[in-house]
C-alpha cells in the first residue's frame, strides 16, 4: 500500500488497494443491483425504496469521506509539481522572449542595410546611365555613331537596372531557426480608411481585415488612416 509521503511526492502511480476501499466498493455494487431489481408496485415497496434512498445518501456520504483526504493530498502533489514546473519554465521562457527579440532586431538592422544597398546600387545604375546618356549624345555630336550606339546601349541596361528589383543577400538562415515577416498595426484613423482596398473590404473597420490585406500585399499596400510596421517573428525547434 502506498503512503502519504509517495502521495505527497508524487513518486506513486501504481498502488495497493486497500480492504476499506475494496469493502466500500463491494458495498457500493450490491446497493446498485438491490436497486436495479427495486420493482415498486405498493406502498411496501415503496417504503422499501425509500430505505434504500436513504442508504444511497449514506453511502454517498461514506464515499466522499473516504476519498476526500486522498483528493486533498493529490491536489497538493499536482499544485506542487506545477509550481515546480513553473519555477523552471518561467526563466526559460523569457530567456526565449528575450534571444528571439534580438534576434529579430538584428534581422529587421540586416534587412534595414539590405534595402539600403539595393537602394544605393539602383541610384549608381541611375547615374551610369545618365553618364552612359551624355556620353552616347556626345558621341552621336561629333558623328562617332559606334561610339553613340555603344553608349546608348549601355545607358539602357542601367536603367532597366535602376528601375527593377535589386536583390542584395539578407540575414543568412540558420537550421532549426525561421525567420518570418510580419505586420503589427500601429494606429488607425477610421474616420480616414476607405470602404475597401484592393477588393478587400475593410469598413466598419475591421483589424483583422487590414492586417490580412497588408500581410497579402507583403507591406506594400498603402491604407489611408492606417499606420503600420514590419518585424519578424523567430521560431525554432529544439535541439
Amino acid at each position: 500500500m502506498s503512503t502519504k509521503e509517495e502521495v505527497q511526492t508524487g513518486i506513486a502511480v501504481n498502488r495497493t488497494v486497500p480492504d476499506e476501499e475494496l469493502e466500500l466498493g463491494a458495498e457500493v455494487s450490491i446497493l446498485e443491483k438491490q436497486v436495479g431489481e427495486c420493482v415498486i408496485t405498493g406502498q411496501e415497496d415503496y417504503e422499501r425504496a425509500s430505505d434504500f434512498l436513504r442508504e444511497i445518501k449514506g453511502m454517498q456520504t461514506k464515499v466522499k469521506e473516504y476519498w476526500e483526504p486522498l483528493r486533498v493530498i493529490t491536489k497538493q502533489a499536482y499544485d506542487n509539481i506545477l509550481a515546480k514546473k513553473k519555477e523552471m519554465m518561467t526563466p526559460l521562457e523569457k530567456a526565449e522572449t528575450i534571444l528571439k527579440r534580438k534576434m529579430g532586431d538584428f534581422a529587421n538592422e540586416q534587412e534595414r542595410i539590405k534595402r539600403e544597398r539595393e537602394e544605393a546600387v539602383r541610384r549608381l545604375a541611375a547615374q551610369e546611365a545618365e553618364k552612359n546618356l551624355e556620353e552616347a549624345a556626345e558621341a552621336e555630336s561629333r558623328g562617332d555613331q559606334e561610339t553613340a550606339n555603344y553608349a546608348m546601349s549601355n545607358a539602357e541596361v542601367m536603367d532597366n537596372l535602376a528601375r527593377s528589383e535589386v536583390n542584395v543577400a539578407g540575414p543568412t538562415k540558420t537550421a532549426g531557426v525561421s525567420l518570418q515577416r510580419t505586420w503589427r498595426i500601429v494606429s488607425i484613423d477610421s474616420s480616414q480608411v476607405p470602404i475597401s482596398v484592393n477588393g478587400a473590404e475593410l469598413r466598419p473597420v475591421d483589424e483583422k481585415a487590414v492586417l490580412r490585406l497588408i500581410k497579402s500585399s507583403k507591406g506594400t499596400v498603402n491604407i489611408p488612416g492606417v499606420v503600420y510596421e514590419s518585424d519578424f517573428s523567430v521560431s525554432a525547434r529544439g535541439k
